[in-house]
């Protein structure tokens, strides 16, 4: 009664395995939910009564027969090409028979024993069948992760490292059981019953544990993906909500530009051009658009540092600006080399600012006089302190040199065409940049 028991079991682990290893790979052809579950079950019966009845070696055409049978059931329940089920199956069965061979060599190697006794209903024959049952669950289990559409993501190689651990430990003691039945001489029949359930314990919590550890890595795989759906939606939240404000702002805004385009087109009808800008500069005021007070008269010069200077704000650099240029200075140089001259040096600053991940404070100091007949500009700001040089040179430091670089050479190249030059000073933390031009040649 013991060894029906014990067969039954293994038979229905095979019928399992085989089974569940073609659903791994094709879908049920019917909607009952217990279909494949049944036919397990029915299929071990059929196995049981043939191994209990008939011996292989006299009737193998009887198991070939029901091979052919399982083939024909899974071509019957599965969608899927009848070939590949076929292939499929040969090479399950094919493994199964790999396992128990493999654990009655593994056994006798160790044991000594002779190989005969593997056919003989004896605690050696149950090890072989707990060794490779055990083997035959945890392949079943790696084919479930690497086939099934919701597998484990979360830590993959460690997961496959902790299953090859415990199967490898769990070997090795199934083995010592075997190796001090073999080599110890056991008089009391209760101990090679003690031995038999903890063998078959050992492999039973070693399949429980990875089934748990599947759950848990699972359960953690879940969530962490609701966290990540929850702060998305967060973030869709915060999203959503901040584009309202702008929208409210803008409605807000489109009423109030009525009046204010009513009274500059007021002033505007009575040619007032100084109230125009005033009235401008107090609204840009008020949205804490910073303004530079006009230092040439047709606001060149005064226009294209707002805009620069709105650019640095922009990347987190605080800008301060001097000047003692006023529109009623005469400015006897092309304005627009003045602006190219401010353009690269403000460019250059904010580069180094930018690449100067240790500098506390990001800024820009600018200072534009007049002293005499030459204009004077004047920049300091912070860098990383890496400086490229070839001699008294300065190049850049960016991989690409056909395209970068110039900058400098272009400030010195108008300094020069105005019969002034351009200097520089540095140490570890600061740069400056001072540039002289003269107003008449």
């Amino acid at each position: 009664m013991k060894w029906d028991l014990i067969e039954l079991s293994v038979n229905f682990l095979q019928m399992f395995v085989i089974y569940k290893t073609l659903e791994l790979y094709y879908v049920r052809r019917f909607y009952f939910k217990y279909s494949v579950e049944i036919l397990m079950i029915v299929m071990t019966a059929m196995l049981s009564i043939l191994n209990y009845n008939l011996s292989i070696e006299l009737y193998p055409y009887m198991y070939i027969f029901f091979y052919f049978l399982i083939y024909l059931t899974t071509v019957l329940i599965f969608k899927g090409n009848i070939f590949s089920k076929a292939i499929t199956i040969f090479l399950i069965m094919a493994f199964i028979g790999a396992c128990e061979l493999l654990a009655a060599v593994f056994i006798f190697s160790i044991t000594g024993l002779d190989f005969k006794l593997h056919q003989e209903q004896n605690f050696i024959r149950f090890e072989g069948m707990v060794i490779s049952q055990t083997l035959l669950i945890y392949t079943y289990m790696f084919l479930k992760k690497t086939t099934k559409k919701e597998r484990l993501n979360l830590f993959d190689n460690r997961y496959y490292f902790l299953v090859g651990s415990i199967l490898f430990l769990t070997i090795t003691l199934i083995v010592m059981v075997i190796w001090m039945y073999g080599n110890i001489e056991i008089q009391d029949e209760s101990i090679n019953n003690s031995l038999v359930v903890f063998t078959l314990c050992v492999s039973i919590i070693s399949i429980i544990t990875i089934a748990l550890t599947n759950k848990i890595i699972k359960d953690m795989n879940e969530k962490h993906k609701n966290d990540l759906e929850l702060q998305q939606m967060k973030m869709e939240h915060a999203y959503f909500t901040d584009v309202n404000s702008v929208l409210e702002e803008i409605r807000i805004l489109r009423h109030d530009m009525r009046g204010e385009l009513a009274i500059i087109h007021a002033y505007n009808e009575l040619d007032q051009r100084d109230n125009i800008r005033i009235h401008i500069e107090k609204k840009l005021r008020e949205i804490d658009i910073q303004l530079m007070p006009q230092i040439d008269k047709d606001n060149i010069i005064t226009s294209f540092l707002n805009f620069k200077l709105k650019e640095a704000k922009c990347k987190g650099i605080d800008v301060v600006i001097e000047s003692k240029l006023t529109e009623e200075n005469e400015i006897h140089i092309d304005k627009e080399d003045i602006c190219r001259v401010l353009n690269n040096i403000i460019n250059n600053a904010i580069e180094a600012c930018n690449e100067c991940e240790e500098c506390i404070e990001k800024y820009i100091k600018l200072d534009i006089d007049m002293i005499g007949r030459s204009i004077i500009i004047k920049s300091e700001n912070p860098y990383s302190g890496e400086l490229n040089k070839e001699g008294n040179k300065i190049l850049t430091i960016k991989k690409d040199k056909t395209r970068h670089g110039y900058g400098l050479k272009s400030i010195k190249g108008i300094a020069e065409k105005y019969g002034g030059f351009m200097k520089l000073s540095y140490d570890d933390r600061v740069f400056v940049i001072e540039v002289h031009m003269l107003t008449k040649i």
